[in-house]
């Protein structure tokens, strides 16, 4: 059998696999996802031998001094928090009146931002349950956009998109490129939100900034919007702080630093970004992926020569 059919197949079983959790979820009393999640957590982390090696590697360029066995502690109660997150998901969609256990501190902050009337963009990561952000912000009658990635699965991705649209969340594709561009500052001129993820490896592009004292290829998405439409960038995350309950904080929003020249601009802002996400990551490292290769792409020689795009 080839490889190509292989992967289909296993599209396939994994698209029946969520309808079927989508449509039986709600059925369950909550805290069935929680005990389903910590029996796949567990399993997962046992098979996904690669994953886990990966994990453990990244664990020890952030914390270096950190004892194997915490590592390994920290990487199993993130794929159980990772199976026990995507089943709850699930389960607050089903369940559109749970998004009141998840409560907003600094709320104060976006709509100080929404005064200005130049759109606001969530400066995020991918910690915590993070798609309920959104979803509570739409609950709470916010504008909201987030930005995806359109999933390799297309009956699976749709599938998903048309849920994530029932609950009032708009979603702006990271491609086609252009389409993308256009949408974000067409949301942010139209005063919305746009929730932008900025913690992982961005491949050539972006800026060198170390996360974790290590560089790492940054995505500047949130500061080229905001520099183009004056948007109001609100640094903002969420945490879980028990079953089913979570916290989404909004910090003050966040003025760019302008230097003389665009370059040095991107950069500066870039590294005291980058600082702020890692002080979230530190607070709750079991809630955010380390099996994410965030240190995989290396500057080339001639970035490590630039002035303005790689931090010394």
């Amino acid at each position: 059998m080839s490889k190509e059919k292989i992967k289909h197949i296993r599209r396939r079983v994994a698209f029946i696999v969520l309808k079927a959790f989508t449509v039986f979820h709600g059925i369950f009393p909550p805290g069935w996802s929680y005990i389903l999640g910590t029996v796949l957590g567990n399993l997962v982390n046992l098979v996904l031998v690669h994953h886990r090696k990966v994990s453990i590697e990244s664990l020890s360029v952030a914390f270096p001094k950190m004892a194997l066995k915490e590592k390994r502690k920290i990487t199993r109660d993130f794929f159980v928090f990772m199976a026990q997150g995507g089943l709850e998901l699930l389960y607050f969609l089903k369940n559109p009146r749970l998004l009141n256990n998840v409560r907003i501190e600094g709320r104060e902050h976006l709509q100080a931002a929404l005064k200005q009337q130049r759109g606001v963009i969530f400066l995020t990561a991918h910690l915590g349950n993070f798609p309920l952000m959104s979803l509570k912000l739409a609950k709470e009658g916010f504008a909201v956009n987030v930005v995806a990635r359109p999933m390799r699965d297309e009956k699976a991705g749709d599938y998903l998109h048309n849920l994530r649209t029932n609950s009032g969340v708009k979603t702006i594709f990271s491609y086609p490129r252009r389409d993308c561009v256009n949408g974000i500052i067409k949301a942010l001129r139209n005063n919305e939100c746009v929730l932008i993820q900025m913690d992982q490896n961005f491949g050539t592009g972006g800026v060198w900034v170390k996360f974790f004292d290590k560089l790492a290829a940054t995505p500047v998405g949130p500061i080229i919007f905001a520099l183009r439409t004056k948007a109001v960038i609100l640094p903002s995350y969420i945490y879980r702080e028990g079953k089913g309950k979570h916290c989404m904080k909004i910090f003050p929003g966040e003025t760019l630093t302008i230097k003389e020249t665009k370059e040095e601009t991107i950069l500066v802002n870039a590294i005291k970004f980058t600082k702020i996400i890692e002080q979230w990551v530190r607070k709750h490292p079991w809630q955010w992926g380390w099996i994410h290769r965030r240190w995989k792409s290396r500057p080339s020689a001639k970035a490590l020569k630039s002035e303005f795009m790689i931090e010394k």
